[in-house]
């Protein structure tokens, strides 16, 4: 028994997942403004196989039914080597995998003056360059202060 996968019913879903709408969100008008939301979308995919031998016999060295319950002197760790055994299994395969990260970008204001566009502030992404900051400064400090008390020394 082979997986073949419904390709029709993955192309509908990736035509959907790819279009202006998962960057540009639905405008909103207040007090005679148009705001029209803006996200940075990030997408990735992927895809497998497999195989494996055909059923009736030793394809590859294919475990047997009876290989579990013989060991004798013919085979090497109670492995048949030679019968007309069928195989436990054939192999198989599969998969596909799809992802998708979103983040707020800013938004497009259509007003009396014009178009402009205001980015989103991401404040943990200010907040974690300050800690890193810090750190670096903390770790620039106590090799400074290290190596002149060796000088002194």
């Amino acid at each position: 028994m082979r997986y073949m996968p419904d390709l029709n019913r993955i192309s509908e879903a990736l035509t959907g997942a790819f279009g202006v709408r998962q960057v540009y969100g639905d405008p909103v008008e207040r007090d005679g403004t148009l705001v029209i939301p803006a996200a940075r979308v990030a997408t990735g995919g992927g895809s497998g196989g497999g195989g494996g031998s055909e059923p009736g016999g030793h394809h590859g060295g294919a475990a047997t039914v009876d290989d579990a319950t013989t060991g004798d002197a013919e085979g090497e760790a109670g492995v048949e080597t030679s019968g007309e055994a069928d195989t436990l299994g054939e192999g198989g395969g599969g998969g596909f995998g799809f992802g998708r990260r979103a983040e707020p970008a800013g938004a497009l204001v259509v007003d009396d003056q014009g178009v402009r566009w205001v980015p989103a502030v991401d404040v943990n992404r200010i907040v974690l360059g300050g800690q890193i900051a810090f750190v670096l400064a903390a770790a620039v400090v106590a090799w400074a202060v290290t190596r002149r008390r060796r000088r002194r020394r």
